[in-house]
C-alpha cells in the first residue's frame, strides 16, 4: 500500500507528510495562497515569495497560472519550473470543488476533483483543497455530511494512486471542526484529511484546543490568517498579529500534533490593490512563531 510522501519538489526542502511521520523533526513551511494576490501573475507571486522568504505557494485554481482541472502536463511542467527557478515549492492546489449539491452535480464535482489530483501530481503539489459546501434546512446536517463523506470516499483511491492528499476545508457549511470531523470519521486512512482554516472554527465558537482535538491526526493543510469583527459585525481580514484570532495558540496546537505541512496565508481583504504589506507582516510574524529570524 502506498503511503503519503508526495512527488518530488525542486523548491526549498519540503515534506509532504504533514503529520511529521519521519525519523527527524519537520519544520512547518511558510506559504501563501495566490487567492491573496488576484492581480498578480504567477511569475510575480513566485518572485515575491522568493524575495520575502516564503517557502512555498498554494496555487488557487482558475486564478493564477491558468491552472484548471484540465491543465495539460506541459502547462503544469512550465508552472512547476517557474516556481522551482525561484526556489519556491508548490504546497497545494486550491480547488473550488464542493459536494453538497444534487447527485448528478456531486458526481461531476468528484470527477473534477479527481482530475485536479492528476494536475497536482504534475505540479509536484502534495495536497488539493476542497469544500463541503453551503447548505440550508432543506438538506440538513446528516444529509450534507453523507454527501461529502461519500464524495471523499470516492476520491480516496485516486488520491492514493496519485500520491496527493485531499483536504476538506473548515469553511461554509463545514466551518466547525466538529462537522469536518464527522465527515472524516466516515473516511479513514491517510489520503483524506482536513484543511484547517484558522478563522472559521473560531468564528463559530470553537477554541483552538477544541478544533485541534477534533481534527487531531487529520490536518494535512492549514490556512493561517488573522481577522477581527468590523463595525457592521462582519469578520474582516487583518494584518497578522493585529486581529483577535489566537494565532499563537493556534500555532502551538499544530506543534503539539507534530504537524509538518504548510502554513498558507490567505489574505481575504477584497479590493486590496497591494497585498504585499500583508504578506510581509505575515512572514515576519510566522517566522517569529517558528523561531526563525525575521526579515
Amino acid at each position: 500500500m502506498r503511503t503519503p510522501g508526495g512527488a518530488g519538489q525542486e523548491g526549498r526542502a519540503w515534506s509532504a507528510d504533514p503529520q511529521g511521520h519521519s525519523a527527524k523533526p519537520i519544520m512547518m513551511r511558510v506559504a501563501f495562497t495566490t487567492y491573496s494576490t488576484p492581480g498578480w501573475s504567477l511569475a510575480e507571486a513566485a518572485q515575491v515569495a522568493d524575495s520575502m522568504g516564503f517557502d512555498a505557494l498554494e496555487i488557487r485554481a482558475g486564478r493564477t497560472g491558468g491552472i484548471t482541472a484540465d491543465s495539460a502536463p506541459e502547462q503544469c511542467a512550465q508552472v512547476r519550473a517557474l516556481c522551482a527557478d525561484r526556489g519556491v515549492a508548490i504546497c497545494a492546489v486550491g480547488t473550488g470543488c464542493h459536494f453538497v449539491v444534487e447527485e448528478a452535480e456531486r458526481r461531476s464535482q468528484v470527477q473534477e476533483a479527481a482530475r485536479f489530483l492528476e494536475v497536482a501530481r504534475a505540479l509536484g503539489a502534495p495536497v488539493i483543497r476542497v469544500f463541503g459546501g453551503a447548505f440550508g434546512p432543506e438538506v440538513g446536517e446528516d444529509e450534507a455530511v453523507d454527501r461529502v463523506a461519500r464524495s471523499l470516499g470516492e476520491l480516496a483511491g485516486p488520491a492514493e494512486a496519485t500520491g496527493v492528499r485531499v483536504a476538506l476545508e473548515t469553511h461554509d457549511g463545514f466551518s466547525a471542526g466538529a462537522r469536518v470531523a464527522r465527515v472524516l470519521q466516515r473516511v479513514p486512512g491517510p489520503w483524506i484529511g482536513a484543511c484547517w482554516d484558522w478563522l472559521h472554527p473560531f468564528r463559530v465558537g470553537e477554541s483552538a484546543a477544541q478544533t485541534a482535538a477534533l481534527l487531531r491526526g487529520r490536518v494535512v493543510h492549514v490556512h493561517s490568517k488573522d481577522a477581527r469583527k468590523g463595525p457592521q459585525g462582519h469578520w474582516e481580514a487583518e494584518h497578522f498579529g493585529r486581529g483577535i484570532l489566537p494565532v499563537g495558540d493556534l500555532y502551538r496546537q499544530l506543534v503539539g500534533q507534530g504537524y509538518g505541512g504548510a502554513l498558507s496565508f490567505e489574505w481575504e481583504r477584497g479590493g486590496d490593490p497591494e497585498p504585499a504589506e500583508a504578506l510581509r507582516q505575515y512572514v515576519r510574524g510566522m517566522r517569529a512563531l517558528l523561531g526563525a529570524p525575521g526579515l
